[in-house]
């Protein structure tokens, strides 16, 4: 018999811990998910709750690659070949009715499984269809899931199928972790008499579930407190009404777990952070806001000219003590404005420092289901395969594949039909017609280039400083993804790339430390040469999934043909947005007013987009954590 780990002997995450409680206490509170890094006992805690249950109670745990008919259940072959009856053996969901199914790494199984378990959470049945049957089958379960955000993520929907989702940290204080090592050895050493020694607090906190079960049904929710909760999700723009009807019944179940016939405002508060935290309303997987209204032509010109006038005084602020100790280059450049009024002054090229790293939200679209045939694996999107490559997902009727068969769902497929078939000494006799071949999926990298505004206004504020460490931490991701990464930047009247697409990250970081910042800003040039980066020569691999990330704040005051800037560039965004290239636009305008061209931008490109401060997820993480904590409720 496997010994497992007492519940109360886990050394801190004390919020992870209260959640789990909750999901014991309640069945409405029927779904939980932990998200931390690797090493943050998220699996140790939840295999632990072991030691709380009663002897009625087991855990089923979800393989990583568990097949559909595993999952949700099959047709039993043996019966259907000897008597040519169709009998379901049922898959992990039904075996776990009214018992706890867990699922490791959740963010590594397929996505299409995953839906299907949320869903049969939150309506209790499913419908198995499989030759010759269909099948309501009902089962209720409570669903314990983990992951390391690291290795990926999952969708908004999919977390807001989750009634509670905690995120544990690193545990930094010297002497817990001191306190984790003894106890760790003494449960490696002694085993039993460890389990025994928290025999008492084990029996203690089954009896205070035991008895908050009980209590649950009085505990008075006021209708102060509802208000409560509805103003928090209102303010931190929660979809739905999941989440305000998971607050409240966390809200009620903590109450009981403290021994209270009410709840306080503490409950509300822990709550919130339970259920509203995964559900806040970010920008991630929406579409972009729609491009305000284009300014009136004559308006367009005059921005275009403030734009010129802007970026020149800038550049020849940043040569004024160079012009004023040298009278004769002074007027070498008067004569040269007067001879050529359009062209840029000379650059005087800044090096900013890299600004603050941060963990990135998912900001590029990961659900792709092209069919590849030579992408290199990676850890980003994931697709069909259209070789024998990847792990098997799923069957179909035989296509391609023809030496790729799904043994068992063509045996499956033949099985009812024995009886009638006539088999001459074969133990099953299979037709054309029954034969399957394997679906199967695996994940690939992208190639991501970044396309940087590196012309003289990037330089005011300090701005090319937080904008090179926003870079850094996008390069890491794609680092982490196993994605191949370019850098481009755009100044001056040309664009130049600084590094053509790889997969060495650290020749991108280099680059990136150098990138001057100076001139005029020449960015539909810069879009137009990553586009025929990508569209021309070696890189217009037709199964590749290429992105472009535009770092910008949308001003453009170099023309092409000698037109309006703003105008060119609307019509070059608009003629490459049907493209196979995915264009990603990051706004990194600051100050006020915010003209919002950025955003007017990725209208015109049908482009996602991002304030360059939404990236951040960490930032994000700790608005609402504040918006929860310091509000005036």
């Amino acid at each position: 018999m496997t010994v497992m780990y007492p519940f109360v002997a886990v050394t801190g995450q004390e919020n992870a811990k209260k959640a789990l409680l909750c999901a014991l206490t309640s069945e409405d509170i029927s779904s939980v998910l932990i998200i931390g890094g690797c090493g943050t006992a998220k699996s140790t805690l939840v295999r632990s709750i072991e030691s709380l249950l009663d002897d009625k109670t087991k855990i089923f745990t979800i393989p990583q690659n568990i097949t559909y008919d595993r999952l949700l259940g099959m047709i039993d072959l043996e019966k259907a070949v000897i008597d040519g009856t169709i009998q379901i053996i049922p898959g992990i969901l039904a075996e776990g009715d009214n018992q706890i199914v867990y699922a490791d790494n959740i963010n590594l199984m397929d996505p299409g499984l995953v839906k299907n378990i949320l869903n049969i959470v939150e309506t209790g049945y499913y419908i198995l269809e499989r030759e010759g049957l269909s099948k309501q089958i009902r089962t209720r379960f409570t669903f314990l899931a983990t992951m390391d955000p690291k290795e990926g993520e999952i969708s908004m929907s999919q977390l807001d199928h989750f009634d509670l989702c905690i995120r544990v940290d690193p545990i930094e204080e010297s002497e817990l972790r001191a306190e984790i090592i003894r106890r760790n050895f003494q449960f490696e050493f002694e085993g039993e008499d460890f389990i025994l020694n928290y025999g008492p607090q084990t029996e203690s906190l089954k009896q205070n579930i035991h008895s908050a079960k009980d209590r649950l049904p009085s505990i008075i929710l006021s209708d102060n407190f509802s208000e409560i909760i509805s103003s928090l999700c209102v303010k931190l723009r929660v979809s739905g009404q999941r989440g305000d009807i998971a607050a409240a019944r966390t809200a009620k179940v903590l109450a009981a777990l403290d021994g209270r016939d009410s709840v306080i405002l503490d409950d509300i508060k822990l709550a919130a952070l339970f259920t509203l935290e995964h559900r806040r309303g970010d920008t991630e997987d929406q579409p972009p806001l729609p491009p305000p209204p284009p300014p009136p032509q004559n308006e367009r010109k005059d921005d275009d000219k403030k734009d010129q006038k802007n970026d020149s005084e800038s550049s020849e602020k940043n040569d004024s003590q160079d012009l004023k100790s040298n009278p004769q280059q002074n007027n070498e450049k008067e004569t040269e404005k007067d001879e050529k009024p359009f062209n840029p002054p000379p650059l005087e090229d800044q090096i900013s420092d890299v600004g603050a790293t941060f963990a990135v939200i998912r900001y590029l679209d990961e659900k792709s289901r092209q069919t590849t045939q030579k992408q290199k694996s990676g850890r980003r999107t994931r697709v069909i395969s259209s070789d024998s490559s990847g792990h098997y997902h799923t069957y179909r009727i035989l296509s391609k594949n023809r030496n790729d068969i799904a043994l068992d769902a063509t045996l499956r497929a033949a099985a009812p039909y024995q009886i009638t078939r006539e088999r001459k000494g074969l133990a099953i006799s299979v037709k054309k017609t029954d034969l399957r071949e394997k679906v199967r999926e695996k994940k690939v990298a992208n190639t991501i280039l970044f396309l940087v505004d590196a012309s003289g206004s990037m330089g005011a504020n300090q701005r090319m400083v937080a904008v090179k460490g926003a870079i850094l931490s996008l390069l890491t991701d794609a680092y982490q993804k196993r994605d191949r990464i370019g850098l481009m930047i755009f100044r001056g009247t040309e664009a130049e790339l600084l590094l053509p697409p790889t997969r060495s990250s650290d020749l991108a970081v280099k680059m990136l430390r150098t990138i001057p910042t100076g001139g005029m800003t020449p960015l539909t040039t810069g879009i137009t040469e990553a586009y025929n980066l990508f569209t021309r020569g070696k890189f217009a691999m037709a199964d590749e999934n290429k992105s472009i990330v535009i770092l910008t704040d949308g001003r453009v005051n170099v023309p092409v043909n000698n037109g309006s800037p703003s105008e060119e560039l609307s019509r070059v965004a608009r003629d490459l947005a049907e493209s196979r290239v995915k264009f990603v636009v990051i706004d990194t305008e600051s100050g006020f007013p915010h003209l919002g061209r950025a955003l007017q931008l990725a209208g015109d490109l049908n482009a996602s987009y991002y304030r360059l401060e939404e990236l951040d997820s960490n930032q994000i993480a700790h608005y609402v954590h504040n918006s929860i904590y310091q509000t005036n409720l």
